[in-house]
This record gives C-alpha cells, sequence and structure tokens, in this order.
C-alpha cells in the first residue's frame, strides 16, 4: 500500500513538471515577410578596408539624373516640391562640382550651380540674378531651397572615410544592429581630441549585399547635419554607383533625390567643366556670412 501511494505520488510530481512546461513552450512558424534576409559576414579589418577602396574609386563622375527636390515643413510650415525635374552633376573631386537644374520638356535653365571648395557660384536665369557665397556661410534664408548648397551635394554623393585616416583622435566603433528585416554593421567616428567626445559619422553598410546603404553626418552640438540613402547599386565598368541617391539636410529642411539615368565615372572632363560666370546684365548678389 505505502509501494503504492509513493508511486502516485511520483507520478502526480512528473506531471505537474510537464504540464507547466507544455503550456509555455509551443511552436510557431514566422510569416517568411516578418523573417530577418540573409546576411553576410566580415571582420572588422575587411570592413574599413573596402570602406577605403571605396573612398578612392571615384575621382570624377558627370551624370544625367532625374530630381526631386522638396523643401519646408515643420519649422516653415509651408512645403515646396519640384518632382521629376531634369538634373545635370558633374564632379571632380575632392573640390569640384557643377550641378544643373532645367525645366522639363523645354529644358530651359532653372539654376546653375558651381562650387571650387571654397566658393560657390549660382546663376538663376528666371531671376536675372548670380549669387556669390562662401560655402561655410550659413544658410539662413527663409526658403528652404534657397538654401541648397552645392558642397552638400558633393559630400552627399560619396562616401570617403579618407579625412579620418592617420589623425588618432578620431575613432572608429564597429556596432552590429538590425532595422526591420535588415541587418547591419554601422562605424561610427567620433573624435576624441577635445575635451568631449563628438560623433562625426555614421556608414551603415548593408549586409545583405555589403554595401554602404546610409550615411550620417553630425554637427559639433550633436544636430544631425545631413543624412543620405544610397540604392540600387549598379556597376560602371570597373566601379559600382547608386542608382538613387537622398539627401536630406534637417537643418535648413530640404531634401533632394537623384535618380541616375546615365552615369560615366573617372572620364576626363573638359576644361571648362566648373566655368560659371555671370551672365550679361544679371543683377549680382553676395551672400556674406
Amino acid at each position: 500500500m505505502r509501494k503504492r501511494i509513493i508511486l502516485k505520488v511520483q507520478v502526480l510530481f512528473i506531471l505537474f513538471l510537464l504540464v507547466p512546461a507544455s503550456c509555455i513552450s509551443r511552436k510557431r512558424v514566422v510569416p517568411e515577410e516578418q523573417r530577418l534576409f540573409p546576411a553576410q559576414t566580415a571582420t572588422r579589418t575587411e570592413l574599413f578596408q573596402e570602406l577605403e577602396v571605396k573612398s578612392n574609386s571615384v575621382q570624377t563622375l558627370q551624370g544625367t539624373i532625374s530630381l526631386d527636390l522638396s523643401g519646408g515643413g515643420a519649422k516653415s510650415g509651408v512645403l515646396t516640391e519640384y518632382h521629376q525635374t531634369t538634373g545635370y552633376v558633374v564632379v571632380d573631386r575632392p573640390r569640384h562640382i557643377r550641378f544643373k537644374v532645367v525645366a522639363p520638356i523645354v529644358l530651359s535653365t532653372i539654376a546653375d550651380m558651381v562650387s571650387d571648395g571654397r566658393q560657390y557660384r549660382v546663376s538663376i536665369p528666371v531671376k536675372n540674378q548670380f549669387l556669390v557665397g562662401d560655402v561655410n556661410g550659413p544658410a539662413n534664408s527663409k526658403t528652404a531651397l534657397a538654401n541648397l548648397r552645392p558642397q552638400h551635394l558633393l559630400d552627399g554623393l560619396f562616401v570617403d572615410v579618407r579625412p579620418y585616416l592617420n589623425k588618432p583622435q578620431v575613432k572608429s566603433v564597429l556596432e552590429e544592429t538590425v532595422q526591420g528585416r535588415r541587418s547591419y554593421y554601422v562605424f561610427s567616428f567620433i573624435n576624441t581630441g577635445g575635451p568631449e567626445a563628438q560623433l562625426i559619422e555614421k556608414l551603415w553598410i548593408d549586409r545583405t549585399d555589403m554595401r554602404v546603404s546610409r550615411k550620417q553626418v553630425f554637427a559639433k552640438d550633436g544636430r544631425l547635419e545631413t543624412d543620405v540613402e544610397y540604392l540600387n547599386y549598379q556597376s560602371n565598368g570597373a566601379e559600382s554607383f547608386p542608382q538613387t541617391v537622398v539627401i536630406q539636410r534637417p537643418v535648413e529642411e530640404y531634401t533632394v533625390k537623384m535618380t541616375f539615368q546615365k552615369t560615366t565615372l573617372n572620364q576626363k572632363l573638359t576644361d571648362d567643366a566648373f566655368n560659371l560666370e555671370r551672365p550679361q546684365g544679371a543683377e549680382l548678389v553676395q551672400l556674406t556670412p
């Protein structure tokens, strides 16, 4: 009798242990649309070496682009948009860029701007104005799109870690993160030379194809100055280049989306590629800091 009671107690004890486990544990299939995309792996050294290669891969760029511009928003209370405008961009790194915007169909020039890394010049035929300003001058126009600077576009078009090389005060930190279904390697570049460490830039490497998909640049006060997306990389000769580049400038409240229709990389440019003279009779506007 005693043995029978002990046996019953043991059986009940085992059932007691199994019941909660069966209640807590269950399996279900995660829907395909919720699963992470396959992620490639690489070492920190391999990733950084690839960033260095990419930084040096393009010297000149000539492109015909479909252009979408938007300016304004929460700060100004007014949103201005231009869709499917045609544009042309010419670059000779590290300093020179020319950016021309023309009206659809008639192809008349809306704006033509150049920068040599120190000074920028803008011709606006419809206003009969010729603007000259310092690339480091503040963008304080009440109209968001008037704050667009050629140098912002030049910096946004390319990934470049060369300014951080051989600078012991600039440290890089690598982390892994997930957003949505995609996995990323993220490099953060931090200036430790001052009394307080300063985040300078973040580069997001999409682990589905191991290409840079996003660049974020930060001001000294920590504000996000530039946020760039790189989409739809395609091979162009020996190099690959994103066919869509979206540049956001949160402080000035404007966004430029460039979709490349034609791209030519590393070809010799004409001598007058960045020659923009003041048209006869155009009003000269000096943009002072």
